[in-house]
Order: structure tokens, then C-alpha cells, then sequence
């Protein structure tokens, strides 16, 4: 690729992230006033529910009912904050805002999660840069075409059967047929297409079956195991980052409350919450939306917004594979190196992640309630630090030097 295309693409993508994240002030408040205004709650399609005329401000502004006129969505909150209207002092509109639909295609009774459309199209971008890496390392696209039809399948059961184990008594009760039904993905335990969806999916079951298995295929095809896994990591880390996308639009997967509890009691209006959220860090409004839970529930103490712990993951995954994607172009760089490094960056990143929470896979072991996420994150790294050592002392040739098109940084 010449250097003013890459020149251009990078701009391009520094001009988009600007867009999206964009620079924003904190709204200023507004002055009391004498003259006659209309404050207007519309839903989220602009239909009018309520108009309230005001002669001066600060005035008295009750909201209408909640709204829930919106498919496959829930009213979360209004556009202005309650604690904002007695600075309203002009025309205003009050929208009313709902959390995002988490399906991309609906064609009649029949839909698209985001969450399957966000694991897939990970699986495809990761299958394509690992084609287009073959040959440079002396592997065929045959063999990593065939093995992804092998592995991926399987290694999506191994997801599935990871996160059962950790959440027995939700899917195995009543008779061993409903149970089998629920745990293969029938959520009534019944043969009902219509709640069919493995909505419980734990990316380390996915990890393990996948090693595991790239280890057989590889043996049985006499393939260097290692070059494959660099491979795969690559792939491996860059689905995960799009797959989290899909945990945000089932508003899933998410961390604490902004600010935190006392005593029960949030240390921060959702007004803060917001702000925080919205120009502390900076992030663009519909993810901050989204990231408001109305509803109480074991993983929702209180009303607000929370973490989204699904952007931090998803962003880390990001930078590193970035870095993997310089690493493999380093003459120096070990076959299996960038496997290692991928054990040792996401198990950082997971165990970072985990602390925050609110909904993790946990065991009891020697009386302690521990975390598996955790665990087998630290696990990851101990792994990726053995596998480092070993291909530096065993494998002192096999480096990214035999490959074609490398250059030093």
C-alpha cells in the first residue's frame, strides 16, 4: 500500500473518531425569566404527550406517565433532567428515551440479534486477516479455512457448556429432557423455535474447546501449532471486540453503578452519573443512554447508569490487536509469541474488567467464592508467560524472519 493512502486512511479514521467522540462542554444554566413558554414531553417518534404552558420561570413542570409505546424497547428516561426544569425559561422539547433495539434485522416474525450479528461478524473479520496471513507464514488457506469450519462449532458449544457449568440450577430442573432443552438453547424447556438463542455464551469455554481442539487438528494435519495459534489469537481477539457490542445492546455484561453505593444510597444523582459518562469520559450519547438501567434486578441495586464495561473491553481488545498486528511483523518475534502475548494481554485485561462486574460466573473453592472469569484469567497469563519462555529456549530459529514482507520496526 503506497504511504499516501496510508496517510489518507489515517486520517480518515483520526477525522471519524473525532466524530464520534467529538469535543463537549457541560450545558450552562439557564436565567429566570418573565416571558411566556411551552414545554412539550414528545415520545420518541415526535408524538406529543403532553404540553405544559408556562407564563415565567421558574415554572412548575410535571412529566407524563412513563411512555412504553416503543417494540422490543423500554422507557429508560427523559431528555432533561428533573432537577433541570426549573431552569427551563424558553420553548423546550422533552424527549422521551428509550433503550436501543437489540435486534439489526427483523423480516417478519423472524429477527437478527445484535448479539449473534456482533459474534459473527467478529468470526469473519477474524477469518479473513487470518487468510490473508497464511501463506506469509508458510501455512495453506485450506488448512485454516478447514479448521475454522472444525473448530469454530464446537467451540461455540464449549462456550455454551463453560457458562452452564457455572449456571447449573438455571438450566437443569424439572425433567432431563426440558433440562437438555434448555441448555442447547430452548429458554422454556420446550421445542418452541420462537425463544430459541444462546444468550449464555462464556468466551473462556470458547478459548480452552478451541485450543484444545487447534491442538488435534494441527497434530493430525502436521502443522506447526504454533504459527496456527498466532493465528488464531489474532482472530480470537479481535471477535471479542466486536462481539461485546453485542452485550451492550442486551444492556448486559455491565459494571457498577456510576460513583458507587453508601449504604445503599448512590453517592451520585443520575444527573452526575450522566455527566460523568457523557463529558468526563467522553463517551457519545447513545452508548451513555443505554448504559441507564431502569429496572432493579440481582445485577441493578438502584436505578442509573453503570459502567460499560463492554466499551472498556471492547476498546483494550482493540489496542491489543493493534499491537499483535506490529509484533508479527518483527523479525524477532517468535512463532507462538503472539499467542503468548494475546494470553497475557486479555487475561489483563479480564481480570481488570472483572472487578467491575456486577454479573460474574462464580465457584466456591476452600470456602472462598472466587470469580472464574478471574481464575482462568490468571491462569491465561502464567500460560502465555510459560509459552514465551518456551518458544525463546526451543524454538530459537522459528521466527517471524522466515516470513515473507518483514521489516523492522
Amino acid at each position: 500500500m503506497k504511504k499516501t493512502i496510508k496517510i489518507t486512511l489515517l486520517s480518515l479514521t483520526l477525522l471519524l473518531t473525532l466524530a464520534l467522540f467529538g469535543f463537549n462542554t457541560q450545558p450552562l444554566n439557564a436565567q429566570e425569566t418573565d416571558e411566556p413558554f411551552t414545554v412539550t414531553f414528545v415520545d420518541y417518534d415526535g408524538t406529543e404527550l403532553k404540553e405544559i404552558s408556562c407564563d415565567s420561570s421558574p415554572c412548575d413542570i410535571v412529566p407524563p406517565s412513563n411512555p412504553n409505546n416503543k417494540e422490543n424497547s423500554r422507557f429508560l428516561r427523559w431528555s432533561v433532567f428533573e432537577e433541570d426544569y426549573s431552569t427551563i425559561n424558553e420553548d423546550t422539547e422533552i424527549k422521551a428515551i428509550y433503550n436501543l433495539d437489540n435486534r439489526i434485522i427483523k423480516v417478519g416474525g423472524f429477527s437478527i440479534l445484535a448479539y449473534s450479528f456482533f459474534i459473527v461478524l467478529g468470526m469473519i473479520v477474524g477469518l479473513t486477516l487470518g487468510l490473508r496471513e497464511t501463506e506469509r507464514i508458510g501455512l495453506k488457506k485450506d488448512d485454516l479455512m478447514d479448521g475454522f469450519l472444525y473448530i469454530v462449532p464446537l467451540a461455540i458449544l464449549g462456550a455454551r457448556l463453560w457458562y452452564v457449568a457455572f449456571e447449573l440450577d438455571s438450566f437443569v430442573y424439572g425433567g432431563f429432557g426440558e433440562s437438555l432443552l434448555r441448555i442447547i438453547g430452548f429458554q422454556t424447556g420446550e421445542l418452541d423455535f420462537s425463544n430459541f438463542g444462546l444468550e449464555g455464551l462464556a468466551i473462556h469455554g470458547a478459548f480452552f474447546s478451541a485450543i484444545i481442539l487447534a491442538y488435534i487438528y494441527t497434530k493430525k494435519r502436521e502443522i506447526d501449532i504454533f504459527k496456527m495459534l498466532d493465528i488464531v489469537a489474532v482472530g480470537f481477539i479481535i471477535a471479542q471486540a466486536f462481539g461485546r457490542w453485542g452485550n451492550f445492546f442486551n444492556q448486559e455484561a455491565h459494571g457498577g453503578l456510576i460513583g458507587g453505593m453508601t449504604d445503599g444510597v448512590a453517592n451520585l444523582t443520575i444527573k452526575e452519573q450522566f455527566e460523568y459518562l457523557r463529558y468526563t469520559l467522553n463517551l457519545p450519547e447513545f452508548i451513555v443512554n443505554n448504559m441507564f438501567m431502569p429496572r432493579e434486578s440481582q445485577f441493578v441495586a438502584e436505578p442509573g447508569f453503570y459502567h460499560p464495561t463492554f466499551f472498556y473491553e471492547s476498546m483494550l481488545n482493540l489496542v491489543g490487536f493493534s499491537i499483535m498486528l506490529i509484533l508479527r511483523r518483527v523479525k524477532k518475534i517468535h512463532f507462538g509469541e503472539i499467542f503468548a502475548f494475546y494470553l497475557i494481554w486479555y487475561g489483563g485485561v479480564r481480570v481488570f474488567i472483572e472487578t467491575m462486574r456486577t454479573d460474574p460466573l462464580t465457584f466456591e473453592f476452600l470456602g472462598l467464592t472466587l470469580k472464574s472469569a478471574i481464575v482462568t484469567s490468571v491462569l491465561m497469563i502464567l500460560g502465555g508467560i510459560a509459552v514465551s519462555v518456551y518458544v525463546r529456549l526451543k524454538r530459537k530459529d522459528e521466527t517471524y524472519a522466515k516470513s515473507k514482507n518483514t521489516f523492522k520496526f
